[in-house]
């Protein structure tokens, strides 16, 4: 019988950044656990705290060629 992989784990590494360090990749970002509050937040940059509270931040996308917000595609008009 195969050992089952728990879905929590991927072969996909996750880009993370805490408050204070510098951001290693531009792209948009958002706190753990808060997907919805992206921001861009661009390579070098100090990632910044959360209402003065530090954070884990989770790279959610890259800037395309135009810096589209990645969910910018997810919206459709009826």
């Amino acid at each position: 019988m195969k050992k089952r992989r728990p879905a929590s784990l991927s072969s996909e590494l996750v880009e993370t950044s805490r408050t204070g360090h510098h951001c290693p990749k531009t792209g948009w970002w958002s706190v753990a656990g808060d997907p919805r509050g992206m921001r861009l937040i661009t390579k070098g940059e100090v990632m910044p705290a959360l209402h003065g509270t530090p954070a884990l931040w989770i790279m959610r996308g890259t800037v395309g060629s135009q810096g589209a917000h990645p969910a910018a595609g997810l919206m459709t008009t009826s």
